[in-house]
């Protein structure tokens, strides 16, 4: 009897300790509320172009913030706005695509994500995500040598991806977005590696610049900065 007991007792402390690790599993990977699939148009913060804006499309506030407090540089990217769609795992993995992939044929970017706690923009406190992904950059038409179709590949796109979530508009989400291409083959599209190591340079692994500013031509080059407001895609 008292080792049925034993057996027992032991099988009940089993099951206890299996439900409660269950329940600390899930409620340690509970989604955070930017996981989702998103829908929208990111707009250059200081545009070159002779056409203004739409009115309430850029938040200048999110713009500010992305440029340390001061007015963003002119944009050099040769468009005014791109259209995008992200997607953000539970896991951590971002995808991102956006409507270029039709016009200069770059693949669908692929990337990370993370909780970088509170930010106060214009009174009010948001919840922020750091975010970053990449995809390989071609070249532009008038620079690939016809007689050779590898030199297409130029390097790789490295955009920053920032996001603002309202607690009290989940499905509305601000942020901000700078791209940085990182020229990283020579002329026949072969990677150029730092000496001794296998890694290409400049790195695009590296950490990003905390500077976007085109007005620098480096290598990474930064085309400026764009603010987006992106809207979930629901399943009704």
């Amino acid at each position: 009897m008292p080792m049925k007991r034993t057996l027992a007792a032991t099988a009940i402390a089993f099951a206890v300790a299996v439900g409660l690790t269950s329940f600390n599993v899930k409620a340690q990977t509970a989604p955070s509320p930017a996981v989702g699939t998103w829908f929208g148009i990111a707009r250059s913060c200081t545009s070159p172009s002779r056409f203004p804006q739409p009115p309430n499309t850029v938040d200048q506030a999110i713009c500010r913030e992305a440029c340390q407090g001061a007015a963003c540089p002119v944009t050099t990217f040769p468009i005014d706005e791109v259209t995008m769609m992200p997607e953000l795992f539970a896991d951590g993995n971002v995808v991102a695509t956006d409507h270029a992939t039709l016009v200069d044929g770059h693949p669908i970017g692929q990337g990370r994500w993370e909780a970088a706690g509170q930010t106060l923009i214009n009174g009010k406190l948001y919840n922020r995500i750091d975010a970053s992904f990449m995809w390989f950059q071609p070249r532009q038409p008038q620079d690939v040598n016809p007689n050779n179709p590898w030199s297409k590949f130029l390097g790789m796109a490295h955009p920053r991806f920032v996001l603002f979530l309202d607690p009290d508009n989940p499905d509305v989400v601000k942020g901000f977005l700078q791209p940085f291409l990182f020229s990283i083959t020579d002329s026949f599209g072969i990677v150029n590696l730092l000496p001794g190591t296998p890694y290409p340079t400049p790195d695009p692994v590296a950490p990003l610049p905390q500077v976007c500013d085109p007005t620098v031509k480096a290598n990474p080059y930064c085309f400026g900065t764009f603010m987006f407001v992106i809207r979930r895609v629901l399943a009704h």
